[in-house]
């Protein structure tokens, strides 16, 4: 099988030779071909190519040309932005700071912000260059509406004026829409829609501030996997039955904190899981016996589901050690040792 074979069944639920791996790389690919952080967001074609020298290393199954998309779409909505070149960015000043700022807020030329052009003209590059498919990663709508403004305000937003907080999200979902159909019309073939922003709300938020808003963007692409970091067991188990109901949604990516047996128990047949190896501590600072453990047990858990694909809890780190990261992609494709 080759990757595109590999990705699309296991997206669909058809039986594959192996998982696909998914490995989440980012501002790892520059580092480790010598370039530094704000490279990766100021030149498209340097940031391509250190991503498919990447997947020439690993020979993983997708590539993407940043798995942290929400700095660049927040700038070119008017955030500040820093893009230091030993650190990865980061807003410095938020787009909302008061209620009335929400209506200042507009869908952005994303293509007159270096930063958001970069997104769009790399993905391009990787669809013309890459033999695998290309994945688009996207800030959620409440995710980005967490990049607007701070967390605490909205967060208390939610429960002292929620009907704003819809406004908002609203808003966000209409710029993610936006900022998909560029990426789509480059060339990517597999959305992540990256809801980071779900540990920080209740289960009962969950439905009403995130899956709500899901199916527009969802219905943009045919192949779509919602990623939420941290400890999200208790909001998929209040939420099981309306992320079942969402259409198009082939996968949910979740992080070590999360068995893959009891995400795959709760999903049903209908939904895949991704995951979950620990971004945190065992591939920065792990060994490759420990790494390849931890790939067996996690195809293990998942007991032979076609739907599943191997990959890292989130973004793989710049200083996570290339033997490691080998680790993870030889013990995916050897399947249990």
């Amino acid at each position: 099988m080759n990757a595109f074979e590999r990705v699309y069944g296991a997206l669909e639920g058809y039986p594959v030779d192996r998982p696909p791996i998914l490995l989440q790389i980012g501002d790892h690919a520059g580092i480790i071909s010598g370039l530094t952080y704000d490279v990766m967001y100021q030149d498209a074609l340097r940031a391509a190519e250190a991503h498919l020298d990447a997947l020439r290393l690993y020979g993983d199954d997708l590539v993407t040309i940043q798995v942290e998309p929400s700095v660049a779409i927040g700038e070119a909505c008017g955030a500040r932005v820093a893009y230091p070149p030993d650190k990865n960015p980061w807003i410095t000043d938020s787009f909302i700071k008061s209620r009335t700022d929400l209506e200042r807020l507009q869908v952005p030329v994303f293509m007159a912000t270096q930063s958001s052009r970069v997104m769009i003209e790399g993905t391009r590059i990787l669809a013309a260059r890459a033999e695998v498919p290309v994945a688009a990663f996207m800030s959620g709508p409440i995710t980005f509406s967490l990049q607007l403004m701070t967390y605490t305000e909205l967060v208390k937003e939610m429960y002292q004026n929620p009907a704003w907080v819809h406004r908002l999200v609203r808003k966000s979902l209409e710029i993610t829409v936006a900022y998909a159909e560029k990426l789509k019309e480059a060339g990517a073939t597999v959305f992540v829609i990256c809801e980071h922003g779900v540990t920080m709300l209740s289960p009962e938020h969950v439905k009403p501030f995130v899956l709500d808003y899901l199916p527009e963007l969802l219905g943009l692409c045919e192949y779509n996997v919602l990623h939420m970091c941290g400890n999200v067991l208790p909001h998929l188990r209040a939420n099981t039955k309306h992320l079942q109901a969402l259409d198009h949604l082939n996968m949910v990516s979740i992080s070590s904190e999360v068995d893959i047996a009891e995400a795959r128990r709760l999903m049903g047949g209908k939904i895949g899981v991704a995951g979950n190896i620990d971004h945190n501590m065992l591939l920065p600072f792990g060994e490759p016996a420990e790494v390849e453990a931890a790939v067996h047990d996690a195809i293990k858990a998942n007991n032979g589901n076609p739907r599943f694909m191997i990959a890292a809890g989130c973004e793989i780190t710049a200083d996570t050690p290339v033997k490691n990261v080998k680790a993870l992609v030889a013990a995916a494709i050897s399947g249990q040792p």
